[in-house]
């Protein structure tokens, strides 16, 4: 099907494109004319060269560029400025609007339009959508100027569109690499963005999907405020180690599902505040700083079979607690020390989130450096039997990692209740021994 469709195109720009060749006369007239002189459904093939921008496409056509065709805004607000439905830009390179407004390609109040392939540099905003509806963004390369993130734009900015995608872009040096303001429906998938200030921005924004996307070294991976409807999942979400920052923050948002995300190595990896009806399922926490921050009210919350594994902080719950099991499972947190004797993949006693450490880590930092000493190893286990009413909360089921030879699962749960029964008969025995030896002594 793919092939028969690029025959297509291939045979429709033999017999009506008309040719742009931007070395031979005054490029900047010759590639504006062009778009003016075009007829709906024209494919213009853009030749290599540099064409003074900024140009306007006000008619479904399609552009479609050789290597090294670049139109240069030059400063000007709007480099590529798209008011037409079913326009299909490929291959341009776009760069230099004007500094603090403008973008590299403004798309208004159009339809069904594809920008793929498409470099953007040197630019405040990379692309701007206003009102559009049933938009294709794909496989582009967006670089915002190498200043503060504050004086940057976004790299894509959707407002108030429905039906857009995202996919297969990378994001770098902007303010937020994908921006939703006030936006439905919107498919977000297999993007990377690195140095912004959040990677995805979620603003009033309803029903859509995030996945598969790669967040790194941001100051936060996601941010979500006063959204719904959102599913979150198969996103590697790394180093947003900014004091500031969190690998992704729920904020006022209802009806979120985040599942099957690697949270590695952030400052706070996910924090719940005034969160509604969310599910964490199925997701990763390792080597974060603090895992999972629920702060403020967070009602209907369900934390779920996530792995939990060489955070410093696994929890930290300020505010109303949060259900951490499902009634039959719960989650794998690597500092559970109990065991599962009958082998059904659940510890047999609760895990208690407690707070004595996190205390101690906030008043302190320098205790970071004992992180996974014996020493703390000890004061874990000491807590779990005397200071239960500390729990900030309870896994009742939390999960066992089971061997796939569940022979060998069974024969080492054995083992290690035989070796306890040992070391408590020999406790007894050390114990009457002594009292004996002390007894003959007083006599």
């Amino acid at each position: 099907m793919r092939s028969l469709f690029f025959l297509l195109i291939t045979i429709v720009t033999l017999l009506f494109t008309k040719t742009v060749y931007g070395e031979k006369i005054d490029v900047h007239k010759q590639l504006q004319q062009a778009i003016d002189e075009a007829h709906d459904g024209d494919v213009l093939i853009v030749k290599k060269g540099i064409y003074k921008g900024p140009i306007i496409i006000h008619k479904p056509i399609h552009l479609i560029a050789e290597p090294g065709a670049v139109v240069d805004g030059e400063g000007s607000e709007y480099v590529v400025t798209i008011r037409a439905p079913r326009v299909h830009v490929e291959g341009l390179t776009i760069r230099n609007s004007a500094y603090g407004k403008g973008a590299g390609v403004l798309i208004q109040k159009s339809s069904h339009v594809t920008l793929k392939h498409v470099r953007i540099e040197h630019v405040h905003y990379g692309v701007y959508v206003e009102k559009g509806t049933n938009i294709n963004l794909l496989n582009n390369v967006i670089r915002g100027r190498d200043i503060h993130f504050a004086q940057r734009g976004n790299g894509i900015h959707l407002l108030k569109t429905s039906g857009v995608v995202v996919r297969e872009n990378h994001i770098s040096r902007v303010q937020d690499g994908i921006y939703l303001d006030w936006a439905k429906h919107t498919m977000i998938e297999k993007n990377e963005v690195t140095n912004a200030r959040y990677a995805i921005h979620f603003m009033y924004a309803e029903d859509g999907v995030a996945k598969e996307n790669v967040l790194a070294e941001n100051i936060n991976g996601m941010m979500m405020m006063m959204s719904k409807q959102f599913t979150i999942g198969h996103n590697t979400i790394e180093r947003q180690l900014d004091y500031r920052g969190y690998g992704s923050l729920i904020y006022d948002s209802e009806h979120v599902v985040i599942h099957n995300n690697t949270f590695l190595y952030n400052s706070t990896a996910l924090s719940l505040q005034n969160a509604r009806h969310c599910h964490v399922k199925d997701n990763e926490f390792i080597g974060n700083y603090r895992a999972l921050h629920s702060l403020y009210e967070n009602p209907n919350i369900i934390v779920v079979k996530n792995k939990f594994l060489g955070n410093m902080e696994d929890a930290l719950i300020q505010g109303a607690p949060i259900a951490f099991d499902d009634g039959i499972k719960g989650n794998y947190w690597d500092t559970y020390q109990f065991y599962d004797f009958n082998d059904d993949g659940v510890g047999d006693t609760p895990h208690r989130i407690r707070s004595m450490y996190s205390r101690l880590l906030r008043k302190w930092p320098s205790v970071q450096f004992y992180f996974q000493s014996p020493a703390l190893s000890l004061l874990d286990t000491t807590e779990s039997f005397f200071t239960q009413a500390q729990a900030q909360g309870e896994d009742r089921f939390p999960l066992i990692e089971v061997d796939h030879n569940k022979n060998e699962t069974i024969e080492r749960s054995w083992k290690l209740l035989l070796f306890g029964s040992i070391l408590f008969v020999s406790s007894l025995l050390m114990i009457g021994y002594g009292r004996r030896m002390t007894h003959e002594k007083n006599c």
